[in-house]
């Protein structure tokens, strides 16, 4: 079967993209390969259009846009049933395609496994281990790697709850939910916030560890030229705008997009900004011009439709009472964990003062009311994005 395009993003960093193509024709001189590249100034669109190659699909554009929009891209013209993500500062195993093609059929989402050098902690999974080979492509010990694939030792695959942007699909099923959400700007969280999707959509996720890819980590993202002093931000940014599109993180064990509306006594900036990424809605007497001034340029959602007068008619299904003056890292966590928190008040005991004072839907949890209008949730709804 020769039914997987393999699809790389690019940014810059021409040498690392021109070293990644020609070790992938070493072994695969007929595998499609397609690259995409938004707003790269270093001579990779003119070297793509360089290119002399029948299996090669390409796409370029001097507009500066994000990571899922790239892959998005690649999708859109990738022309096999299968597509696999890569990064251009990997080498792929010699025997990659054929055991990714092994379970592909079988199984709509595959994690592939990825040998990293000791740059991140030694966190080993299923579909990661750590060995070092080299950190570039100019020290990179290429018949080591082959080795080291050559003697793994057949290990049977299996489904995991890990997150993981080093897949393999079938293309209708990134297809049918539209594929990554650019709201992620440029990177970090979209590969959260997809397998998310996903498995909401009724997806698995296995892991294919003998299909083995080596990883050079994150040249091409936040350990290059263009990227470095800014990633700290970048994942900041990443963080808040998943908050405020799901409403908890990904660590959250219930994963429901509730609808909070906050009535937030003492409003100050500091509260604001902290709590705003929380909910749909914050209900005060809060000027919020300046924090919109300051934080609309880090993310796609109308901040202005977030704010409503104190008395205005509430819209949301879960109302929050809070005094920005106590916020603290133990109210902090409560937000944080909304989810959960609703999830096992609604289900655990009352107390005689709780029971005596409180409406059967209303509760407490540090300095937070929390009263539930409308039991609904909305997570279903963001499966395809819009």
């Amino acid at each position: 079967m020769n039914d997987i395009s393999l699809l790389i993003g690019l940014k810059n960093n021409l040498e690392y993209s021109k070293s990644c193509y020609e070790a992938i024709r070493k072994n695969y001189p007929d595998t499609e390969i397609v690259f995409v590249s938004y707003g790269s100034s270093d001579g990779t669109h003119a070297w793509l259009e360089s290119l002399n190659d029948e299996h090669v699909v390409f796409f370029y554009d001097p507009e500066v846009k994000t990571l899922s929009d790239t892959y998005n891209k690649a999708l859109e013209i990738a022309t096999k049933n299968y597509v696999c993500f890569l990064h251009n500062d990997m080498v792929i195993g010699k025997n990659f395609l054929s055991e990714l093609e092994k379970v592909l059929p079988e199984n709509n989402l595959v994690y592939y496994k990825v040998i990293e050098p000791p740059v991140f902690a030694a966190d080993k999974r299923l579909w990661k281990e750590i060995q070092d080979f080299g950190t570039d492509f100019e020290t990179f010990k290429f018949d080591d790697f082959f080795d080291f694939e050559k003697r793994q030792t057949p290990i049977k695959g299996e489904y995991t709850n890990d997150v993981s942007f080093f897949l393999a699909a079938k293309k209708e099923v990134l297809t049918r939910i539209n594929g990554l959400d650019p709201l992620f700007n440029p990177m970090f969280c979209e590969d959260d916030d997809l397998i998310i999707r996903l498995r909401m959509s009724g997806e698995e996720t296995f892991v294919c560890p003998t299909a083995i890819v080596y990883h050079f980590v994150s040249k091409t993202s936040r350990f290059s030229e263009e990227y470095a002093s800014k990633t700290q931000k970048i994942e900041e940014s990443s963080l808040r705008n998943f908050t405020r599109k799901w409403g908890f993180n990904n660590q959250s064990k219930v994963k429901k997009k509730l609808k909070y509306g906050l009535l937030l006594d003492h409003p100050n900036h500091k509260a604001v900004k902290t709590l705003e990424i929380y909910v749909d809605h914050i209900y005060s007497d809060f000027d919020p011009t300046p924090y919109i001034l300051e934080e609309q340029p880090t993310t796609l959602v109308d901040l202005k439709e977030k704010f409503r007068h104190r008395h205005a008619e509430f819209q949301d299904d879960v109302m929050l009472r809070f005094d920005g003056r106590k916020l603290s890292d133990k109210n902090l966590y409560v937000f944080k964990n909304l989810a959960d928190i609703i999830e096992e008040k609604k289900y655990s005991g009352r107390n005689l003062l709780q029971k005596l004072f409180m409406k059967p839907n209303q509760f407490s949890a540090g300095n937070l009311k929390i009263e539930i209008l409308k039991d609904k949730s909305y997570e279903l709804q963001l499966i395809q994005r819009k």
